[in-house]
This record gives C-alpha cells, structure tokens and sequence, in this order.
C-alpha cells in the first residue's frame, strides 16, 4: 500500500457521529468534486471519486445523513492498473435543504461560520476535501501535498488565507485545465494540516521520517502542535492553562460550575492531552467540540475576572 493509500485508509476510517462534523465532512466532498447534472430538466449534485475507499466514505456519510442515493455506479481506470472508482448522484434539492438547516449554502464561497470557529469541524471539512480529490508522495522522495479541487478560485481564496490566519499554515494554488490543485510543500505545514484532518498514524510516520532526514522543521514545536491537538499556531493550550490558573488565583476553581470545573482541573493535570482525549476523560464523556467550546468559555470567565 502507498503512503498516499495509507493516508486515504486512515481518513476514511474515523469515526463520527456529530451531525455537524459529519455535514462539514460532506461538504468537503461536495467542494471539493461535485458537479451539477440537469437531466430531464431535473438537477443532480453528483461527485465523481477515483478510489472505491472515498466512495464507500462519501456512501456512509450519506447514509448517516439520511440522504438518499439517486444514482450509483463502480468505474475502472485501465491506465492506473484497473484501479476502481465510482460515483454518487443525489438530488440537488435534497441536498440543498439537508445543508440549509445547518446556514450551509453548496454555491457559497466561503466557509460556513460554525466551520471556520470550530477546528473540529474545519478538520473534518479538509477531510472531506482530501478524500475527495487528494494525494500526497512519499516522504521520504519529498514533501508534497495536494488537492483537486473543482470549485472556485476566490473559494480557494478564502480557504488560503483562513489556514494562513488560525493555523499558520501555509498553501498555494495553480490552474490546471478546467480545475485547481491546492497544494503543501513542506513538512511542518503539511503535518499540522494532517493533525486537523486527525491523521494521527500517517502524522507518526511523516515525523519519524523528518526525524531521519534530519530536516530542519521546527520539528519539536510541530510534535507539540500534534500532542496538544491545538488550534491556531499551538499557542491554545498555554493559554487555556494560563486563563485556569488566572480563575485559580482570583476567585478559585470551585467558583466554576461543576462540568468546567472538572475540565479545568482535568486540562491543568494533563497538559499535554488533545481536545479529543480531554473529553474522554470526562463524566459522561464530551466531544472535542463540547471541550474546545468549553475551553473557551473558561478563557472569557478568566479575562472577565481580570477586568473587575
């Protein structure tokens, strides 16, 4: 199996069921390769995939979404040894109206605002995109990432300048034909863009391999940005410990209700743990989502008691 396999392997097993993270997965799709079909004056939205791991991805999240199939069908491509793809059609209604009720347009060209605030659910939408149209070559032969994407440039755009501006990470595109390739081409950008997409296996290995290569990347702070699971620039649980030991000192951790209490001291004894592992360590357990909106709930709590 290739690494741009293993990596496609890995992606489409994770596993949700946060109705959220599973439309913005969805999306990503969407964005990232589907294509409007009028037939018999009717509209489709269908979205070609080159790998059978994507086709079954996008089927499930479907299904979760209880969005039905209008058409199927399994392709071979002769010059890539017979490898099998596919497509799924759906109709573009329906899908217009499952989106809507999350404030998500398919013809928009920018990102839902629950997406660009939430990097659980921005990870999922990379996700979404890069199981759709992504491959990324062998470390050690070099460091490329990229994604065709059949959508539009000022979309690109936009996503350029979001993971620029909360992740610090760095992304061209060119025009290629009738579409876009959006690309990563070093090894700090594209492990931290793997750690949003939650590729922690592949992260792994791309480490151990900068390691051996002796590439200069920052490579301890990019190791924290992955331990940590942090949005924006790996800053974010430094400043979470900070704010809880700001509370601490001024009116007290049991000053908190019972459920931010308990994080608090949860995110003070174990520092370094994800989002994702904090919230399993909850009782009853939390997404990563409920922890990082909770998180920043203790923030604003400790700037409001700085204020007074």
């Amino acid at each position: 199996m290739s690494f741009s396999d293993k990596l496609r392997d890995e992606l489409s097993h994770i596993t949700i069921n946060d109705l959220l993270e599973i439309k913005s997965e969805f999306l990503g799709f969407v964005k990232s390769r589907g294509n409007l079909l009028i037939r018999d004056k009717n509209r489709y939205l269908t979205i070609y995939l080159s790998t059978m791991s994507s086709l079954k991805r996008l089927y499930i999240l479907a299904k979760k979404l209880e969005l039905k199939v209008y058409e199927g069908q399994i392709t071979e491509e002769k010059r890539f040894n017979h490898r099998k793809g596919g497509e799924l059609s759906f109709e573009y209604e329906e899908v217009e109206r499952l989106l809507n009720k999350a404030s998500i347009s398919i013809t928009d060209n920018d990102l839902p605002e629950f997406v660009k605030e939430d990097p659980a659910y921005f990870g999922a939408f990379l996700r979404g995109l890069y199981l759709a149209g992504g491959s990324i070559i062998d470390p050690s032969k070099g460091y490329h990432l990229e994604i065709t994407l059949d959508t539009s440039e000022n979309f690109i755009e936009k996503l350029q300048k979001h993971l620029w501006d909360s992740f610090n990470i760095k992304s061209g595109y060119v025009s290629v034909r009738s579409h876009y390739k959006f690309y990563m081409k070093s090894a700090r950008t594209i492990i931290e863009f793997l750690s949003l997409m939650e590729a922690h296996n592949i992260v792994s290995l791309l480490l151990r391999t900068v390691e051996v290569r002796q590439i200069r990347g920052n490579v301890s702070r990019t190791l924290n940005f992955i331990t940590a699971n942090a949005n924006k620039s790996g800053q974010a649980m430094a400043s979470q410990v900070k704010a809880i030991n700001k509370i601490d000192e001024i009116a007290g951790l049991e000053s908190l209700d019972s459920e931010l209490e308990e994080l608090a001291r949860l995110r003070l004894k174990y520092e370094y743990l994800s989002l994702r592992e904090l919230g399993e360590l909850m009782d009853p357990p939390m997404t990563k989502s409920e922890v990082y909106n909770r998180l920043k709930k203790i923030k604003k709590i400790a700037g409001e008691l700085e204020e007074e």
